[in-house]
C-alpha cells in the first residue's frame, strides 16, 4: 500500500467516524418525534458520506450511527437492535449506488438535482420499507398484532419522504461547499 492510499484510508475512517458522531447528535438535538411520527436531520449525515464516498461508507455511517443511538438512547442493547440498525444502511447504499452511477455517467450527483432528489426519495422510501418490515418481524418475535402499525403507514411513508426533501436541500449545496473549500481532497 502506498502512502497516498494510507493516507485516503485514514482520512476515510476518520470522516466516516465524524459522521457518524453527527448523525448521532442530530438524531438527539434535532428532531421532532412522536409515537407516531419522527422528522429529523440525522440521515443528512448518511447521505453526505454516500455523496462523498459511496455506498460502503454511507452504509457504515447509517449502521455504527444507527448502532450507538439505539445502545445509549432509550432502547438500548435488545434482542430487536440488530432489526432497526439495519434499515438505517439502506439510505446510504441506495444513495451511495447512485452517487457512483452519476460518477461513471460524468457528473456529480449533487450537480444533477433531479437526480439527487429521486435517488434520496428512493432512499427514504426504501428505509421505511425496510423499518415497517423490522416493525412487522419484531411483532413476530413477540407475537402482537403488527395491524395496530397500519393506519400510521402512509404518514411515516409522507414524513420519510418530506425528511428525504429537506436533507437534500440541504446537502446539495454542503457537498458544493466542501468539494470547493478541499476539506474532500482526498475524495475522487
Amino acid at each position: 500500500m502506498t502512502t497516498a492510499q494510507k493516507r485516503k484510508t485514514a482520512y476515510t475512517i476518520c470522516m466516516v467516524a465524524l459522521l457518524t458522531a453527527m448523525m448521532v447528535l442530530l438524531k438527539r438535538t434535532i428532531a421532532i418525534e412522536t409515537p407516531y411520527f419522527k422528522f429529523s436531520f440525522a440521515s443528512l449525515p448518511i447521505v453526505l458520506a454516500a455523496m462523498l464516498f459511496g455506498p460502503i461508507e454511507g452504509a457504515l455511517v447509517g449502521l455504527l450511527g444507527e448502532f450507538v443511538a439505539q445502545v445509549t438512547g432509550p432502547y438500548g442493547l435488545a434482542p430487536t437492535t440488530v432489526l432497526y440498525v439495519a434499515p438505517a444502511a439502506i439510505r446510504g447504499v441506495v444513495v451511495g449506488c447512485g452517487a457512483l452511477w452519476c460518477r461513471r455517467a460524468g457528473r456529480r450527483m449533487e450537480s444533477r438535482p433531479l437526480v439527487c432528489y429521486a435517488v434520496c426519495i428512493a432512499g427514504a422510501v426504501l428505509t421505511t420499507a425496510g423499518n415497517t418490515l423490522s416493525i412487522w418481524l419484531e411483532c413476530l418475535m413477540y407475537h402482537t398484532s403488527f395491524l395496530a402499525n397500519l393506519p400510521f403507514l402512509p404518514g411515516r411513508f409522507l414524513t420519510g419522504i418530506a425528511t428525504a426533501v429537506g436533507v437534500t436541500t440541504a446537502c446539495i449545496p454542503l457537498v458544493h461547499a466542501l468539494r470547493r473549500s478541499g476539506v474532500v481532497r482526498y475524495v475522487d
